[in-house]
């Protein structure tokens, strides 16, 4: 996906709030660099390049390395709060096809869990509704028949607590198909950057308990943290498996170029919406065939 001009205050913004427990004169470093950064690049770049050194300046001159750590740690605590309840109520539907469908939408509703835009989100009330109503963009049935004929699924996951959610939804594709996958590849930030999810959250939120499960990394701009969205490796790692999801709109934003992907998130943002042609807050199940 392009760069908007409008993206452009944004990160101004969430480096604001990242840094909004620091000294105003760390604040007004933070910003002084992150514009003159801003001026200085081709903003035809990649979304991943220029979100990644806005982080990096942050974390440079707060010298906090993870400034959503604990965050993110209550985040998956919160959510694994609720999924017994949440598995309980899926049980007693009988229905295979419904209860996938549910799940989906179950992980449609972690996407509210994001940091990034800076808004309040209560998770409880977001379930329901997303629950209660059908996705603006529903490619669910085409999504379930490849469930059922896939082999290897590839998941990019995007924030902590969130993951949670996506655990169910895995769980109840492995019941739907009466088999597992013959390989999971989850895909995670190889280093930290807002909420996203990285391999510790995987494991906090027990993704490393499902079967034949293997684990990709994306970087965060700092070496040896792994791939952009946008490279080589990760239009491969898509071409070698059967079903693709992608959850969220950082991992719209770099994937949507790529054939053969489900994209499924809440779009929080007006210029994600209008990339989709939905409203804000609307949830999609969108193959980008």
């Amino acid at each position: 996906m392009k760069l908007y001009l409008d993206c452009i205050p944004c990160f101004q913004k969430q480096a604001l709030f990242t840094t909004r427990e620091q000294n105003d004169q760390i604040r007004s470093n933070v910003l002084k660099k992150i514009m003159l950064f801003l001026c200085s690049i081709d903003w035809n770049i990649s979304h991943d390049e220029i979100v990644n050194k806005v982080y990096n300046i942050i974390r440079e001159e707060t010298k906090n390395m993870d400034p959503y750590k604990d965050i993110k740690k209550k985040s998956n605590e919160m959510v694994l709060e609720l999924y017994p309840k949440l598995k309980n109520q899926l049980m007693m539907i009988n229905d295979k096809e419904k209860r996938l469908y549910i799940s989906a939408k179950l992980a449609i509703a972690g996407n509210i869990i994001d940091f990034g835009p800076a808004f309040d989100f209560d998770l409880d009330k977001t379930i329901k509704d997303v629950l209660n109503k059908k996705p603006a963009i529903d490619d669910f049935k085409i999504l379930a028949e490849k469930i059922l004929l896939g082999e290897k699924l590839l998941y990019f996951a995007d924030n902590a607590g969130e993951i949670v959610l996506d655990k169910i939804f895995i769980e109840e594709m492995i019941k739907v198909r009466e088999k597992p996958f013959k390989l999971i590849s989850f895909v995670v930030k190889g280093g930290p950057i807002i909420n996203d999810a990285m391999i510790d959250d995987a494991y906090d939120s027990g993704i490393d308990t499902l079967p034949n499960v293997t684990f990709y990394k994306l970087g965060n701009g700092v070496r040896d943290t792994g791939p952009n969205r946008v490279d080589d490796i990760v239009k491969e790692w898509i071409r070698q498996h059967d079903v693709v999801i992608s959850k969220g709109q950082g991992n719209f934003e770099g994937l949507s170029e790529n054939s053969g992907v489900f994209f499924m998130l809440i779009a929080k943002c007006p210029i994600i919406a209008g990339e989709l042609g939905v409203e804000v807050m609307d949830t999609v199940i969108k193959y980008q065939k």
